[in-house]
């Protein structure tokens, strides 16, 4: 990664944190599905309730006032819920299974699209966002908002993890950067003892979802995966035990001794203190790594995850909310919603939501926008990574599947059971989620 200046885009995240800490000041909740009112010209205004998470409420809000304030057929409402995943995925839940009109449109965690589809409660947005939309958008962020061959979400921001690095280090070995799990191993083993390095590797090993989007990584990386085409669980496969393996040696000679217990926090505080080589993170970290007390600052590069003996491609893991729309409202506040859609997925929007919120955009062209890159030059940089990133298991029973995974994982690295006996019995446990 080329040296920049980062400090413009450092202070633009840092207050978008400080941002999603409140709980999407000017929104209201509104009346329910259904609700219409007069227009300037005898029309009937159509209003909708839009809801999400307050981690985004008011690079938001600022976003639904100026729609509001562009016409006066459709007036929006904003229903904050809590900062918190499970809170909003069961808040949603009971409303859609009761079949709720309360709320219009959802920012919903792009894990769950296949839950909430398979159970109809999403309507299909196919009609409001063609081909030019979603062509212009990144591939893996459309294929995530697909089931069963129809577009039942709208990419709305997206996220993706990155392997971080020590530039500093990196030079004083007088090496390139590696594409290969052995090559960073290699460099490693030498970067001990260089500028206050302990670890060579550091990442996230806690038994939470955090582990889940470390593990797959590796999988795809060495040209494995979870479920086939159909659907079907082929996670006991030569190449995913493989990948699991590596994981391992890194969590045995490479990683700090806790990291088995580590989430994001816990590893970024090993990195920013100086104590280690690389740490794969999200993408978020190339600013906050370089914050106030950090000891890496100005030292950090970034690149795509390394690939495995049997991988070709690298695929970081995709994050993000997608919006969705109740399938319980009538036709006409479906219609009112997609219009709505359509100027959340524009390029101009997404443009003006990223340079507010920091949230990178679904819109590919918004990463090659100048003042995109003057303000967020990082970007030049992460679009390569974030191309390739794909989405974890498109299954109606995710929430069971992770877990799943987390428990059999999470004891494979901790060297509870041997790799190859938790991969089978992660196999048994998603075959019987699956029938």
């Amino acid at each position: 990664m080329k040296k920049r200046t980062w400090k413009r885009a450092a202070a633009l995240a840092a207050s978008a944190v400080m941002a999603f800490s409140l709980a999407g000041c000017g929104g209201s909740n509104g009346s329910g599905s259904g609700s219409t009112d007069a227009t300037s010209d005898g029309g009937e205004k159509i209003t909708l309730n839009f809801s999400f998470d307050q981690g985004v409420g008011e690079p938001t809000q600022k976003i639904v006032d100026k729609f509001n304030e562009s016409q006066d057929k459709i007036e929006v409402n904003t229903v904050i819920l809590p900062q918190d995943a499970n809170t909003v995925h069961d808040d949603f839940v009971n409303k859609l299974a009761g079949g709720d009109t309360s709320v219009d449109i959802m920012g919903l965690d792009v894990v769950y699209i296949a839950e909430f589809a398979s159970a109809g409660w999403l309507a299909d947005l196919g009609e409001y966002l063609d081909s030019s939309a979603t062509d212009a958008m990144i591939e893996g962020t459309v294929a995530a908002a697909t089931y069963d061959g129809k577009l039942v979400a709208a990419p709305w921001f997206t996220n993706s993890s990155v392997l971080f690095y020590r530039t500093d280090v990196l030079e004083e070995l007088k090496a390139e950067v590696p594409t290969t799990w052995d090559g960073w191993m290699e460099l490693a083993d030498k970067a001990v003892g260089i500028n206050g390095v302990e670890y060579g590797a550091d990442f996230q090993a806690a038994q939470s979802e955090a582990l889940v989007t470390n593990w797959v990584e590796y999988v795809w990386g060495n040209g494995g995966d979870i479920l086939d085409e159909s659907g079907a669980p082929i996670i006991n496969s030569e190449e995913n035990i493989e990948a699991t393996e590596i994981m391992k040696k890194l969590v045995d000679e490479y990683a700090p001794e806790g990291v088995t217990t580590y989430a994001e926090t816990e590893s970024e505080d090993v990195f920013k203190q100086g104590k280690c080589f690389f740490i794969r993170d999200w993408s978020g970290f190339w600013s906050s790594g370089q914050g106030e007390g950090s000891q890496v600052t100005d030292k950090i590069g970034a690149t795509t995850l390394p690939i495995g003996p049997n991988g070709t491609d690298p695929h970081s893991c995709l994050g993000g909310l997608d919006l969705v729309v109740n399938n319980n409202i009538d036709d006409a506040h479906k219609e009112a919603a997609g219009e709505f859609i359509k100027f959340m997925t524009s390029e101009e929007t997404q443009k003006e939501m990223t340079l507010i919120s920091a949230q990178p955009p679904v819109v590919k062209s918004v990463y090659q926008d100048a003042e995109i890159l003057e303000e967020i030059p990082f970007y030049e940089d992460f679009y390569g990574i974030i191309e390739g990133g794909k989405s974890r298991p498109a299954s109606p029973q995710y929430a069971k599947l992770s877990d799943a995974i987390q428990r059999n994982i999470h004891q494979a690295l901790t060297g509870e059971v041997e790799v190859k006996a938790a991969l089978d019995a992660l196999q048994a446990e998603a075959e019987e989620l699956s029938k």
